[in-house]
């Protein structure tokens, strides 16, 4: 898991309340993470094996990716 290490759980300001410890970087662009209010937490299962994996991204870049009639919307957690 790429994690963004400049955003600690443990930082001063608003807390990160993520289902990892930290922000993931980007999975689209690799960039950074930190202080996006766009910033989007995907979780990928496998049905039969209970495997996760937990996914990081910048919601335009996400957009800009998914296939057609598909599409990220924030909302202000």
């Amino acid at each position: 898991m790429d994690v963004d290490e400049s955003v600690p759980a443990d930082r001063d300001g608003p807390e990160w309340t993520g289902v990892v410890s930290q922000r993931l970087r980007c999975c689209v662009c690799g960039g950074s993470t930190d202080g996006s209010e766009n910033y989007v937490l995907v979780e990928l299962t496998a049905q039969f094996s209970g495997a996760r994996q937990w996914l990081g991204a910048h919601a335009h870049h996400l957009n800009s990716i998914l296939a057609e009639g598909f599409s990220v919307e924030i909302h202000q957690m």
